[in-house]
């Protein structure tokens, strides 16, 4: 099997990210403001074990144990790493293994410093549950 690397810059969005207390248990991660887990929901939707990277943008570094990725204009996909990645920081590069165009559950990454070039020990992905833009209630 041949393995792809795919070394992605990552955009300062993580100041723009807050997480919604009334939407989402504290146990979960952080979401973009004016989203909600699954289709409205308390919790997140299925979540999926893999997602096809040419079909989202991003990633978006939250913090050091979450990575959002933009599926559409109305959903976005969370993924909470495994374990706590240290290294992982804004404007930080992801080189991630995968085979071919899937990114999955188990695989891993690594974060390079921009500023050094130096890899950091691995780091493994988690599953992908889906956030849905909320719609907002019809004015009367």
């Amino acid at each position: 099997m041949r393995i792809a690397l795919a070394a992605i810059a990552l955009a300062g969005a993580g100041s723009a990210l807050a997480q919604d207390s009334e939407q989402l248990p504290p146990d979960l991660a952080k979401a973009p403001e004016g989203r909600v887990p699954g289709a409205g929901c308390r919790v997140p939707g299925k979540p999926e074990n893999c997602i096809t990277g040419s079909r989202v943008n991003g990633p978006e570094i939250i913090d050091t144990y979450n990575i959002i990725y933009r599926q559409s204009g109305t959903r976005i996909r969370r993924n909470q790493l495994t374990d706590r990645c240290p290294a992982l920081r804004d404007n930080d590069i992801l080189v991630i293994e995968s085979y071919g165009d899937q990114i999955c559950k188990y695989d891993r990454f690594r974060v390079v410093n921009r500023n050094s070039g130096i890899p950091s020990a691995y780091c493994i992905w988690g599953d992908f549950p889906p956030y849905d833009k909320v719609k907002p209630a019809p004015k009367s």
